[in-house]
């Protein structure tokens, strides 16, 4: 699973998805809460990124105890707030599982 912006300074791309960037320059993000380039509040950015990282561990846990459904709805709100490719991934399972499971 990815996990939210480092917040040290160098890292400035999500595990498996596009580098995070300032929506205003887009300058690279560089873990601190305002752009260096441009001096943009950069703190709601990386409070999305972290509920994105939340809310896909909570799709994970549903996925570990089978609520397929409610991955779904849960690994689908978290790509919206911030996608990645191994959210991506993860939404697929999800759908895929929860097809198989009403099939049954």
């Amino acid at each position: 699973m990815d996990r939210p912006a480092n917040t040290s300074a160098g890292h400035n791309a999500s595990p498996l998805g596009a580098p995070i960037r300032c929506p205003v320059c887009k300058a690279r993000f560089r873990g601190q809460r305002q752009c260096s380039r441009c001096g943009a509040d950069l703190s709601r950015l990386m409070l999305v990124v972290a509920r994105a990282y939340a809310i896909r561990r909570q799709a994970k846990q549903a996925l570990l105890e089978a609520h397929y459904d409610a991955a779904c709805e849960l690994a689908e709100k978290a790509q919206s707030l911030h996608h990645t490719a191994l959210g991506q991934k993860m939404l697929i399972v999800a759908r895929t599982l929860d097809m198989i499971s009403v099939r049954r």
